[in-house]
């Protein structure tokens, strides 16, 4: 049953994308962004978002997985990826495409930064799971990292995604999960590398 939730949650958790954070607490306002005569944060996307415009573009993504959280072997999968700004350029949207134990696998990502929070936002929805998965997380020491629950045949875990070796030429992904909250199993890795 291991297996089977590693190789699901895997193959519904096929996103990367990355941003830098801008903390702010207490109502300050943004750097850039004066706070209305109410204290309500401005409104459109927020400085944050530009961070991560550098990512767009189209990929060649190199896909890993297990089928057993206990082996060495990963089995390799290719895929693409589109990565451009949407809604007015307050989100950044994530298309891939591929296989996955072959057959055809679609997803579609979207990440935001939370002025209201300071925390970056990701969903994610494919073909497989045919589920909308949330994270929540922060930009620190160069990486993307953002958590959050999911679930799989009938079972629910923790999952953290990690976005980092970020370069104009691209970046990696890795994807862990964890029962108990505590200690995770690497079940997938990937190369996205612009066309």
């Amino acid at each position: 049953m291991k297996k089977v939730m590693i190789v699901f949650a895997a193959c519904s958790l096929c996103l990367g994308t990355v941003g830098f954070a801008d903390h702010h607490e207490n109502g300050e306002s943004q750097e850039g962004h004066a706070p209305t005569e109410a204290g309500m944060p401005p409104m459109g996307p927020p400085e944050q978002i530009k961070e991560i415009e550098g990512m767009n573009g189209e990929y060649e993504v190199k896909f890993y997985y297990k089928m057993d959280p206990a082996s060495e072997e990963w089995i390799e999968t290719p895929a693409t990826a589109v990565v451009s700004m949407v809604a007015g350029g307050a989100a950044q949207q994530l298309l891939y495409e591929g296989e996955m134990m072959g057959m055809p696998f679609r997803g579609l990502g979207l990440t935001t930064y939370d002025r209201e929070t300071g925390k970056w936002q990701m969903t994610w929805i494919d073909s497989m799971g045919a589920r909308t998965s949330t994270y929540t997380g922060d930009f620190e020491d160069g990486m993307l990292v953002v958590e959050g629950e999911d679930k799989g045949q009938g079972m629910t875990f923790q999952s953290r995604l990690t976005t980092y070796n970020i370069t104009d030429e691209g970046y990696d992904w890795k994807y862990e999960m964890s029962t108990d909250g505590t200690s995770f199993i690497e079940g997938a890795k990937a190369t996205y590398r612009k066309k």
